[in-house]
């Protein structure tokens, strides 16, 4: 229960987050994604500043939720700060509602997800039952795909874009969601021993590699298929990981096969209405107009023209 409390209040800080952090990433020009100079520009942003501190209290409270939870509950819940991202992205957006049929798709997010934890009754084992060489695999494949993924996105604009860089986005935010869990039990030994670890240096790491790779995938636009996608690669990835190599359980027996099934399919079209939500996408398409002049060059090319 303690997991996933922490877990709810993790999404609710990293909702926020998203939603200051998108805003701020679409003043950058397309040019600066997946270079370290996208960072350069938007930590002098003090609205992208308030998003990374969010994101990094967030990642506390993740880190402590799986510190004593399963990936597969924990990952999950997590997938509910687009709804926080929704209300906080209503609340700025003047003139611009929830509609009835945005908070049915927030009912059917929440009702999905609760079947399914009902359901499946997940159960965590520990990070440290996997072997080096599962960690090795692990850590390859990762790190494989992100790579093959930000490069496809590279060679491509619009829609392809934002979907490629999204993926990878998502496959980095589940590597490190496993990282946090090694992490959160290693802390148990004590801080000193902690540092003596690899595992604080493997999240700064790929904490680095995941924050680049989203706020590119932000600033490629097209929100409706940034966020859902993300939302969707990060939970689904790291809980194949738990279940796979670190030993979690999940009930699949008789009834509840179909019924987790049924419940995914019933959360990942909330999900998916929720990141298609008009007053998200205006929001976001204004965002865009404010970054760009009105011969669609940006500002910041404007200032250094």
């Amino acid at each position: 229960m303690l997991s996933a409390l922490l877990a709810l209040a993790s999404a609710f800080v990293f909702g926020t987050g998203v939603a200051l952090q998108l805003k701020a990433a679409l003043e950058v020009p397309q040019e600066y994604a997946l270079r370290l100079g996208l960072l350069t520009r938007l930590i002098r942003r003090p609205l992208w500043l308030l998003g990374l501190l969010c994101d990094i209290a967030g990642f506390a409270l993740q880190a402590a939720a799986l510190a004593s939870g399963s990936l597969v509950v924990v990952q999950l819940i997590l997938t509910i700060d687009i709804v926080f991202t929704l209300a906080i992205t209503a609340s700025w957006a003047p003139g611009q509602q929830v509609h009835r049929r945005d908070w049915i798709a927030v009912g059917a997010t929440l009702v999905g997800l609760g079947v399914f934890l009902g359901t499946t009754q997940p159960s965590g084992g520990s990070t440290f039952n996997a072997s080096t060489e599962d960690w090795f695999l692990c850590t390859l494949a990762i790190v494989g795909a992100v790579v093959i993924t930000a490069i496809a996105g590279r060679g491509t604009h619009g829609s392809a874009r934002a979907t490629w860089f999204a993926v990878a986005a998502g496959l980095a935010n589940a590597f490190l969601a496993v990282l946090a869990k090694a992490l959160g039990e290693q802390l148990d030994r004590g801080v000193g021993a902690t540092f003596r670890s690899w595992q604080p240096y493997a999240v700064a790491g790929a904490g680095l590699g995941a924050l680049l790779l989203i706020q590119s995938a932000y600033q490629a636009g097209h929100a409706s298929i940034t966020l859902p996608t993300i939302n969707v690669v990060d939970p689904v990835v790291s809980s194949i990981i738990g279940l796979t190599i670190f030993g979690e359980h999940v009930e699949f027996g008789g009834l509840h096969a179909p019924m987790a099934v049924l419940a995914l399919l019933v959360m990942g079209i909330g999900l998916l209405r929720l990141a298609r939500a008009p007053v998200v996408v205006r929001a976001h398409e204004a965002a865009a107009g404010e970054a760009d002049g009105p011969d669609g060059v940006s500002k910041e090319h404007a200032r250094i023209a």
